[in-house]
């Protein structure tokens, strides 16, 4: 559309109506005028910022036919807003330089209110258009000008004239002591009533808030059984609510403050577009998103939909497998201990699946920010979380192959113990020492797992334990003495019966391993203890000494290694015994004889 039209729908005269300083209704149609020829500067050219310099007196080059550099000109701003737009350069002058003279050249003209805005015309110098008051020159308008606009320099040039005009009138209205007292005092005012409110504001929260307290925490029918509607809008929903309150307080505080200050620099000329900028980006803003909200309507209702479907399937998911771990649906080769991690596996699909389809729908996902985003979180976690995958199908594949389950006793690596939880990515035994340890999946499956809960359920663990007697003593004896010892021992079961095993025939003593069953591998180290002390109350009852007799050589004359209380009344220690023995065999000629010197004839 072009600018001449615009312009046309906004004359002079009802732009500029008499407005008496004095009197409010005069003040607001003067706000409302300039309501107006903002609107038409907007609508000459976009808003940029020009630098300031100066453009000297001197006329353009003759070469008419210079084209401007592509841009979208720079706008002469006068209070702040644009009224009309440079886009060539004259000479070594730059757009920017040449805004910024033509702006200093306005201002100056209108602060001097003896030269009637009726004196600025447009005057021909052949190649380009002077605008001039009186005989002072505001700005030329070249064919570049004209140009870069797409207009004739004529129509430009009487346009430019009439902006002039009503530009310099407005200023001369607006830069008044009467208009900048009416200013202030309404600045005043404006503070009053928005500090006012803003007591105001608070005093009723404080209110509000205190009631609100009261209603939330008094009563016992909170804890009733069978809460009424009343009662569950307070268990649930009280305290969100009481957050989006103290969110919407805020919302208006901050409302009212934004307004106060758009209001407040509408009252001086210098800040009043900035005013109008600043509130019709709110506004604008505010549709963009009001927009966007109703635009996304349709994809939120799908993902409600989503969401629904996905609740209802994980509902359908819980109740089933619940069946089946409690045995009331059986499904042939699927073990009732494999229902709940299936179970949560399956949830995991569903929501992801979920995820999946309703990624497309989520507000922004269209975005290169939201897709680059994601892209990175992904690689983040496929880089951060290798071992974790790692432990995680490690965990899936040692639940179905039903190599331990919570409760049995166990040995994984170096630790015994219980196991008292089994998750997708660790496996934790209590030791018999009651120290939990923890033991990630991955190193479970690549080890060798000792399940001593499996077979003692049904016929019973065995444990064993060994002990060396010297070759003295009857074997048969110590089978008995051993058998005994671990049938009178708590948790070892008589059937199967326990039975001993002769494992080694060493240098100077027996190795007999005694075999018991259990059907409580968890309490081993009691048994083991009990068990020990039984095999040495057998023996010792018996006589039978549990040594390795590695000192046979020394053994006479010594005591006994029974305890005292074992061993007879008349006991006594034996005493050493020493034998003479003729070490090699001689002549029956006696050796007395021969060896005296009274027995040789010559001596």
């Amino acid at each position: 559309m072009k600018i001449a039209t615009l312009i046309s729908r906004f004359s002079p005269r009802s732009l500029l109506r008499p407005a008496a300083c004095k009197q409010v209704v005069g003040w607001l149609s003067a706000v409302r005028r300039i309501v107006a020829i903002c609107s038409v500067a907007g609508i000459l050219g976009p808003c940029a910022l020009a630098q300031p310099s100066n453009e000297h007196a001197s006329q353009p080059p003759e070469d008419s036919h210079f084209i401007p550099s592509e841009n979208s000109g720079v706008p002469v701003e006068i209070d702040g807003r644009p009224i009309l737009m440079i886009y060539a350069q004259i000479g070594g002058f730059t757009p920017q330089e040449r805004a910024a003279a033509i702006q200093q050249r306005i201002i100056a003209l209108a602060k001097r209110r003896y030269i009637p805005p009726e004196a600025i015309r447009a005057e021909e110098r052949g190649t380009w258009t002077e605008i001039m008051a009186r005989d002072e020159r505001i700005m030329g308008v070249t064919e570049a000008d004209a140009m870069a606009a797409e207009r004739r320099r004529s129509d430009i040039a009487s346009e430019y004239v009439e902006i002039i005009r009503v530009v310099v009138k407005q200023y001369r209205l607006d830069h008044t002591w009467q208009r900048f007292f009416w200013a202030v005092l309404c600045s005043v005012l404006a503070t009053a009533v928005v500090v006012g409110a803003i007591i105001i504001l608070f005093r009723i929260r404080r209110g509000v808030g205190a009631r609100v307290d009261r209603w939330l925490s008094g009563g016992s029918e909170i804890a009733s059984p069978a809460p009424s509607a009343r009662v569950w809008l307070k268990r649930y929903l009280g305290q969100p609510l009481v957050t989006v309150g103290h969110a919407g307080f805020w919302v208006v505080v901050l409302a009212l403050i934004q307004t106060y200050g758009t209001v407040v620099l509408s009252f001086f000329p210098a800040t009043k577009y900035t005013s109008d900028q600043i509130t019709n980006w709110l506004f604008y803003e505010l549709a963009v998103f009001a927009k966007m909200v109703i635009g996304y309507i349709p994809n939120l209702i799908l993902i409600l939909i989503i969401c629904l479907v996905t609740s209802y399937l994980l509902k359908v998911n819980h109740y089933l497998f619940n069946e089946v771990r409690d045995g009331n649906l059986t499904v042939h080769g699927f073990y009732p201990d494999w229902a709940e991690p299936t179970a949560k596996l399956v949830r995991g699909l569903i929501i992801v699946a979920a995820a999946i389809v309703a990624f497309p729908y989520l507000p922004g996902s269209e975005s290169p920010a939201f897709k680059g985003i994601s892209v990175f979180l992904g690689v983040l976690l496929s880089l951060g979380s290798t071992s974790a995958v790692a432990h995680g199908v490690a965990g899936t594949i040692l639940t179905y192959m039903r190599a331990f389950q919570v409760g049995d006793f166990v040995r994984i690596g170096n630790d015994v113990g219980e196991v008292v939880e089994k998750t997708l990515l660790v496996t934790r035994i209590c030791t018999q020492k009651r120290e939990v340890v923890t033991i990630p999946n991955g190193t479970v499956l690549g080890g060798v797992v000792v399940n001593y809960s499996a077979e003692a359920k049904q016929k019973g663990v065995i444990f064993h334990t060994t002990v060396t007697i010297g070759y003295s003593a009857p074997w048969r004896k110590v089978h008995e003495l051993l058998l005994a010892a671990a049938l009178v021992t708590d948790d070892v079961l008589h059937d199967p019966p326990p039975f001993v095993l002769q494992t080694a025939l060493n240098d100077f003593y027996v190795a007999y391993e005694l075999n018991a069953y259990t059907a409580k591998p968890s309490e081993m180290l009691h048994t083991y203890s009990v068990l020990h002390q039984n095999i040495q109350d057998r023996f010792n009852e018996a006589g039978v000494e549990i040594n390795s007799p590695h000192y046979r050589c020394l053994r006479d004359g010594n005591q006994a290694t029974i305890p005292e209380s074992y061993l007879p009344s008349d006991y006594k220690a034996p005493v050493f015994e020493i034998a003479a023995q003729v070490p090699f065999s001689t002549p029956s000629v006696d050796r007395a004889s021969a060896a005296s010197p009274l027995s040789n004839p010559k001596g």
